[in-house]
């Protein structure tokens, strides 16, 4: 029986800690848990692999989360899936309201829109025909896009289109173009024959996890943070087993000895690609990938050394500099923010969250420049949390069959969050009408998907198999 956890989630959709739960009674359990409790040693070494993963994970998922919370405030990555992100909702959105105004005598929605748009007029027709057993379905009318449809010659941003036919395959042009940035960035980009290729959500999840391997041992012991561990690189999700054999070799080829810090060390220096033009080189498995290639040609460094001195070496391989990249992700996101009222504004309230994010990204930088060490050595970092801006933490769980998602506030008392919980939910809002629409595959109608267009668009979803 696979453990039940608390399954936490990083998406840039809502900027804090996100739960997913299956009932208002696991909201209840998780706001009520005392995370200041000790865990019982003794009990815990008599349980089975699976329970302890049960109880672990679920007093430790915060810890793992907020460490996503951080490292999307403070790396360029981070920064950049969050402004992909936005864009892609927002002119998600943005055609939702579009597809609402124009098609007033439609009935029905074909999901995900980029498959509807490439089927030919003929199998339009037929695929209709069969979905609607006996209804007649009157989808909005849409031009057929080439399937090779070339989307480059949109930037990211939001969107500025009328209200009209005309305009509408262009926003959905657009919002495709949107959400395969943020395809291809999470994927990453690699050169054909690299040795080492890893995409970036496994980097992505190996930070948070070292960080909570860290504190199930100061919950317990190291004998039971080895056999969570243990359990995770064994059976874990397949992006933490394979983020953590990714470092794991990476250690072994440097020459390191793979201890939690070490892990971290090498987790946190890929993240801190630039992500601006040069995207293949920025990607965490492009910057590993070049480190191992020197240290295979005989470059050696020493472990022992400060985190500044060993990401000064790494970055002389490559030719780039990685805490210069920081400050620079930071201003810009400073200028991302301060234009956000004129670009964003059609969505109240997103322009100030955008402000509150920008907020907390200096506050994020400057603690992480104040001590690069504490940030990259986990037992240092869990233990001065009140030097890094605070996530608010939000539960949701689906009110019921075909319903909508639900969300509440379970930030605990003695958090004092950077992004409120409230202004967190107003990205959360538009995202989620825009991923019904746009989100390609099974999860085009995720969770409250048909529920979204149904309730917001007065549509009926037809999923496109």
């Amino acid at each position: 029986m696979p453990p039940l956890i608390y399954a936490g989630r990083f998406d840039p959709k809502f900027l804090g800690v996100a739960i997913r739960a299956k009932s208002t009674a696991e909201v209840q359990s998780f706001r009520l848990n005392d995370r200041s409790a000790e865990a019982d040693i003794a009990i815990l070494t008599a349980l089975a692999d699976e329970a302890v993963v049960s109880d672990l994970s679920r007093q430790t998922v915060l810890q793992h989360e907020t460490r996503h919370f951080h490292d999307a405030l403070l790396s360029p990555f981070g920064q950049a899936a969050t402004r992909l992100r936005v864009a892609a909702s927002y002119n998600g959105f943005i055609v939702g309201m579009m597809v609402k105004r124009i098609g007033k005598k439609a009935n029905a929605l074909p999901v995900p829109l980029q498959r509807w748009l490439v089927m030919p007029e003929t199998e339009r027709a037929a695929y209709l025909a069969d979905a609607g057993r006996g209804r007649v379905l009157r989808p909005p009318s849409l031009p057929v896009l080439a399937l090779d449809d070339d989307l480059s010659e949109f930037s990211p941003g939001p969107m500025e289109f009328p209200y009209n036919a005309e305009a509408l395959i262009t926003g959905c042009r657009v919002a495709l173009s949107a959400y395969q940035r943020v395809a291809d960035l999470w994927r990453s980009p690699y050169r054909r024959g690299q040795e080492l290729v890893a995409p970036a959500i496994d980097i992505w999840e190996t930070s948070a996890l070292i960080c909570q391997f860290a504190a199930v041992e100061e919950n317990t012991n190291g004998d039971i943070m080895n056999r969570f561990s243990a359990w995770v690189h064994q059976r874990g999700p397949r992006a933490y087993r394979e983020g953590l054999a990714v470092l794991d070799w990476f250690l072994t080829v440097v020459g390191w000895e793979p201890s939690l810090r070490n892990l971290l060390v090498v987790a946190t220096w890929a993240q801190l690609g630039r992500f601006k033009s040069e995207m293949l080189a920025s990607s965490p498995s492009d910057r590993l990938g070049r480190i191992v290639a020197a240290a295979q040609e005989g470059k050696r460094w020493s472990s022992d050394a400060s985190f500044a001195d060993i990401a000064r070496g790494w970055d002389e391989v490559i030719e780039t500099d990685s805490i210069g990249g920081v400050r620079e992700a930071s201003t810009d996101y400073q200028g991302f923010a301060a234009q956000a009222p004129g670009r964003y504004g059609q969505v109240p309230g997103l322009p100030e969250l955008l402000g509150q994010i920008s907020a907390a990204h200096q506050r994020m930088l400057a603690a992480f420049l104040d001590d690069l060490d504490g940030y990259v050595d986990p037992y240092t970092y869990l233990g001065q949390q009140s030097a890094y801006p605070a996530p608010c933490v939000g539960i949701s769980y689906l009110t019921g069959p075909d319903s909508g998602t639900e969300w509440v506030d379970a930030t605990p008392a003695d958090l004092h969050p950077a992004i409120d919980f409230d202004s967190a939910l107003i990205l959360t809002a538009i995202t989620e009408l825009a991923d019904a629409i746009f989100l390609p595959g099974a999860t085009s109608l995720q969770e409250s998907g048909r529920y979204e267009i149904r309730a917001r668009l007065d549509l009926e979803a037809i999923r496109i198999i």
